[in-house]
């Protein structure tokens, strides 16, 4: 019985050992894994890490050695890393809770904005809409602060609920104040407390995720997608690193003995790594073959392929964080091809996007579709129910002006 229990540990530290060793591999970027595999060499004399053949004659396509080696060391966490590995416990304690604040982070664009809706999440994790409202209202704990917000102004409201500095509350009560009056903040100019609030605000991050949008880091594919009669998937092996167990001999010494382990483990989760992006990628291009054909997004959830492959959705989760794929369409970041079902049919937020963007293109300039003409057109194209507010919201995110807005835009054209 004891050998059964101590058998029964022995293969439960191994499993944590190996968990311990893969989710950072999973979770890496192509750019971080040489950096982290590096590091994990330094660590253990029997990995040696390699870069393949290839590498020394591609890198400098886009620019100079140094160039494309300082890219590679400017590198940093992505926005969706960051916010990955705090959804856990204590603030987001149950697999419920995680699982919402999963599809939340689905949602949150480059600037740190939340653009989802709260009513499609709801559905898709089975849950209230105020319970998915409650999730996202802790997103205002996490770093970088203000990141989850709606706007500015919520983005501010979440940057100064976690300041660090102790103010007191006529103070947070009057930056409140301007804060949701924000377009007409001179207007309090002659209150006591204007400039020492002025002086907190112009701190606070505008978006909230500006210290991670660096459009001078290089994004290089994981893989090559070229979708013809056939779906030909490619690794990247230009840049992507290799490691070896080199040294490796009999001894009775227990520590060399883990080590060597180690290094055998780390090697077999490279490539359990290649592999298991490959079958993600593959079934992201079987769904989404339409896109590839130059077609739309259909709905597509990363619980989707959680099941398909066995895996947590929060595995999932990590792996296509930060991910790209090159395709003749260009490059695209791996969770560009998740996106929510509009009313629970087979029709994807991006269709209804694309739809309204072509409507608008071709629009009467002299009487711009408001959004209650193109509501109404959804509804009558695609036999749906929806409401206004989307609409609004839809076209918010494409960046396309009121029809009030157009309508000016179009006289000034035209003068």
């Amino acid at each position: 019985m004891a050998q059964v229990l101590s058998t029964s540990q022995a293969q439960k530290q191994n499993l944590n050992l190996s968990l311990k060793l893969w989710l950072p591999m999973l979770q890496s970027s192509l750019q971080d894994l040489e950096k982290h595999l590096k590091d994990v060499s330094y660590e253990n004399p029997f990995l040696e890490l390699k870069k393949p053949k290839e590498f020394y004659s591609n890198y400098s396509l886009s620019g100079t050695n140094g160039e494309f080696i300082e890219s590679i060391a400017t590198y940093s966490t992505s926005l969706n890393d960051k916010i990955s590995e705090q959804i856990c416990p204590p603030l987001f304690p149950t697999p419920n809770s995680q699982k919402v604040a999963l599809e939340i982070l689905c949602d949150i664009n480059e600037e740190g904005y939340f653009e989802g809706d709260i009513e499609q999440i709801a559905i898709t994790c089975n849950v209230y809409k105020e319970y998915v409202e409650s999730i996202r209202q802790r997103f205002s704990q996490l770093e970088p602060s203000g990141v989850g917000a709606y706007d500015l102004k919520e983005s501010f409201l979440f940057q100064l609920d976690s300041l660090d500095m102790k103010i007191d509350d006529e103070l947070y009560n009057f930056l409140k104040r301007i804060i949701k009056d924000i377009a007409h903040i001179d207007k309090y100019a002659s209150h006591h407390l204007f400039e020492k609030s002025k002086d907190i605000i112009k701190y606070f991050n505008n978006p909230p995720a500006i210290e991670y949008l660096n459009n001078n880091v290089q994004v290089i594919p994981d893989f090559f997608v070229d979708v013809g009669e056939d779906i030909d998937i490619k690794i990247n092996h230009a840049y992507y690193p290799d490691i070896t167990v080199k040294d490796a001999f009999s001894t009775k010494n227990e520590n060399i003995k883990e080590k060597i382990k180690e290094a055998k483990d780390l090697v077999n989760l490279l490539s359990l790594r290649k592999s298991t992006l490959y079958k993600i990628i593959l079934i992201i291009v079987e769904k989404q073959i339409s896109f590839f054909v130059g077609g739309e997004l259909k709905p597509f959830s990363m619980q989707e392929i959680a099941a398909e492959l066995g895996f947590a959705e929060s595995t999932i989760s990590r792996a296509v964080a930060n991910k790209y794929i090159e395709c003749n369409l260009g490059i695209y970041p791996l969770k560009f091809f998740f996106t929510n079902a509009v009313a629970n049919k087979d029709l994807s937020s991006s269709e209804i996007k694309s739809y309204i963007k072509s409507l608008i293109e071709y629009e009467n300039k002299e009487e711009p579709l408001t959004d209650q003409d193109i509501l109404e057109s959804i509804e009558e194209k695609f036999n749906l129910q929806m409401v206004r507010r989307t609409i609004t919201k839809y076209r918010k995110m494409l960046d396309v002006p009121s029809s009030k807005e157009r309508k000016k835009l179009y006289k000034v054209e035209n003068l």
